[in-house]
């Protein structure tokens, strides 16, 4: 009995030994380096306005300017060009106007309604035909289009409206551009005498449709 125990014993030590000496073989190979680096979307501006032009930049400034206003006689036609700059393209441009008046008894649109506009495209679209073809956009009801329509108008600056989803830069050949021009209307009144507007004229550029 004992010589079979002891022969039980020695082949399971045998058994265990030789299950130690066995070993799967393995390899760990590594990815390093791995980087996650976001693009950039930019936008330069440029124009060429008579009184003070500037270089491509972040921003421009008296492209559109008139002084000593006389209704009727006085007018102002110029432009400015967007580029892309960054790693990404955009999708579209979308085009905002705001205005400001001194003095501080005054309204915008006490003046901007006598700033007419007769000439208003951006590359090869024509804004002032897309823009008095939609309802309701003649806001002070003059009969025709001018810088306080622009500003104030709900469908004009509604989303998917004359102003928004324009070809990026990029899409019309690198550059866009903003032709306008402003005529002081010969019906303009007396109580914007010595008064002085001021626009501003942004373009944003949006990544995607839905912006």
């Amino acid at each position: 009995m004992k010589k079979v125990l002891f022969s039980l014993f020695t082949m399971g030590l045998a058994i265990g030994m030789m299950a130690s000496t066995f070993a799967y073989f393995t390899d760990v190979e590594t990815s390093t380096g791995n980087t996650f680096t976001a693009g950039t979307m930019g936008l330069q501006i440029w124009d060429d306005g008579s009184w003070d032009p500037d270089d491509w930049g972040h921003g421009v400034d008296r492209t559109w300017e008139m002084f000593n206003m006389q209704p009727g006689a006085s007018q102002v036609t110029n432009f400015v060009m967007v580029r892309e700059t960054g790693s990404a393209t955009g999708d579209h441009i979308e085009i905002a106007f705001t205005d400001s008046i001194t003095p501080s008894n005054l309204q915008p649109q006490d003046m901007a309604r006598w700033l007419e506009v007769t000439q208003l495209q951006y590359t090869y679209i024509n804004l002032k035909d897309a823009i008095t073809s939609v309802a309701g956009w003649d806001v002070n009801h003059n009969g025709f289009l001018d810088l306080d329509d622009i500003v104030r108008s709900v469908p004009i600056n509604a989303v998917a409206g004359p102003l928004d989803n324009l070809p990026a830069p990029h899409i019309v050949g690198n550059m866009a551009s903003l032709h306008m021009t402003v005529k002081f209307n010969s019906g303009a009144i007396n109580n914007i005498q010595g008064a002085a507007l001021t626009l501003e004229v942004a373009f944003n550029l949006e990544q995607v449709a839905s912006q």
